[in-house]
């Protein structure tokens, strides 16, 4: 589990939960509907489920044409005729489609919002996977056409939207998809096929671009943490010119590890890219990493975010914090300090900038994993439980001092808030009532909901956005 929060749906669209409070800086309660992460009855949207139905029509596949697949009457009128063929014209007819689709790099068929997944091969069952239904297994269920050795799964996403996907085997054999060439990396499901639907946009600034210096990046550097109890990695990027600059701003990267890492946040080649062409001022960034030194497979972003989120604030703000501020050239004004995250470093950095807003005024979350104090009978983990009841506080100072019946209004904290969520039923909810409340509360903020699930290309396509609203020179 990777901060998105997976249950089952329990209508044809989406399970929505029970209103809960969800805190948020002022201290006040708010209210938000926090929707299952994905729809299960999305596969049984649509014309038809898997292959339609035989009709009154005939069209014998004796005579029938060349295949062309240009809306989805076409597709309906093919697999009419594969249905009603013999076996082996059948075939032989699934086979010519599928050359088709290939060829024309059209698996998985998108129709407008209709998606098609299709697979060919021989097997017992096949599913799809992905960020549009939580990667829950069974995923969408997949019909074979016939007799033939082709699959079928249908689904109807929203417009101009992108996802990522796998084919599922028998039940337990993940596959990516072989005549799909588009592909991305997550570090919780490795190599996924995506899916584009027409209309979908993203400014992504992660490509290395050879006209343009680069700023530096250390290698492994370890502080002995005496609030964690343990030594914590991280690495320093300094921009182009830095020996000759003074009071550089600073962004801290929770789940650093993969914020450098060039198949997932590539953050670097943003900064480097977002400094040359002048549309942020230099920046220094830390990327933290979470993984133990000498043992990267084991990584303690849970227990460090869940678990001991108070020691973890603790080694941030005061730990790592003065050591960035003693040994770079850094502005050292809260003012000039973010913390970023996401998943379960976006709700980690949303505490931190809630608990120390002595240190940081600048939050950056992407996708927060809030549902965890929102909805915490969704932690399954019982030390997670116990250790995420410890942000409370920070959000609240005391339900008799401030909101409710009280009159009373807390303090807005010094905070200047980036906020971001997928697609709600693909992510971790649909923050808008979240926004409204901080906005009411005076907070700066800027929100973006994209139409994607909880994955790196969400969130990379995203930064840009978030240092030009943080380190922009206007």
């Amino acid at each position: 589990m990777n901060g998105i929060r997976k249950s089952s749906a329990l209508s044809s669209r989406v399970m929505i939960l029970s209103t809960v409070c969800l805190i948020v800086f002022s201290g006040c309660t708010s209210h938000q509907s926090i929707p299952a992460a994905t729809p299960e009855a999305l596969r049984q949207a649509g014309p038809f489920q898997g292959t339609p139905t035989a009709t009154s029509e005939t069209l014998p596949a004796s005579t029938a044409g060349p295949i062309v697949i240009e809306n989805f009457q076409d597709l309906r009128t093919v697999l009419m005729e594969i249905r009603q063929a013999s076996p082996a014209e059948a075939q032989s007819r699934v086979d010519e489609l599928w050359a088709s689709l290939v060829h024309s790099e059209r698996v998985p068929l998108v129709l407008g919002t209709q998606v098609i997944f299709l697979y060919k091969g021989a097997a017992e069952r096949v599913t799809w996977s992905g960020s549009f239904n939580g990667w829950r297994t069974p995923g969408l269920e997949g019909t074979r056409v016939g007799q033939t050795d082709l699959w079928l799964g249908y689904t109807e996403l929203p417009e101009a939207s992108r996802i990522e996907y796998k084919i599922v085997l028998n039940k337990d054999e993940w596959l990516v998809d072989p005549v799909n060439p588009h592909t991305t990396f997550s570090g919780l499901t490795g190599a996924n096929n995506v899916v584009t639907l027409p209309g979908f946009t993203v400014t992504d600034e992660s490509h290395k671009r050879k006209d343009i210096p680069g700023g530096a990046l250390t290698g492994d550097l370890s502080i002995n943490s005496q609030a964690l109890g343990y030594t914590v990695n991280y690495r320093v990027y300094t921009p182009v010119g830095y020996e000759s600059l003074e009071k550089l701003p600073v962004i801290y990267v929770l789940d650093g590890n993969d914020f450098v890492d060039e198949r997932m946040g590539v953050l670097p080649n943003v900064l480097d890219t977002m400094i040359a062409d002048g549309r942020i001022e230099p920046v220094l960034a830390v990327f933290i990493d979470a993984r133990e030194p000498g043992n990267p497979q084991n990584n303690r972003r849970e227990d460090e975010f869940l678990v001991h989120p108070i020691e973890h604030a603790r080694f941030v703000a005061d730990e790592l914090v003065p050591v960035i501020d003693c040994s770079f050239r850094t502005d050292a004004r809260p003012d000039a300090r973010v913390i970023m995250g996401v998943s379960y470093g976006g709700l980690s950095a949303y505490y931190i900038a809630a608990a120390r807003s002595d240190i940081f005024h600048e939050l950056a979350a992407f996708s927060p994993s809030l549902w965890v104090l929102d909805s915490p009978q969704y932690v399954t983990d019982l030390e997670q439980l116990e250790g995420s009841k410890q942000m409370l506080p920070a959000f609240s100072e005391s339900a008799t001092q401030c909101g409710g019946d009280t009159g009373f209004r807390c303090p807005r904290l010094p905070v200047q808030i980036f906020l971001t969520t997928g697609w709600p039923d693909w992510d971790v909810g649909d923050f808008h009532r979240l926004v409204a409340d901080l906005e009411r509360e005076a907070y700066p903020i800027e929100f973006h909901q994209v139409r994607e699930g909880h994955t790196w290309d969400n969130w990379r396509g995203l930064s840009d956005e978030m240092l030009i609203y943080f380190f922009s020179p206007e």
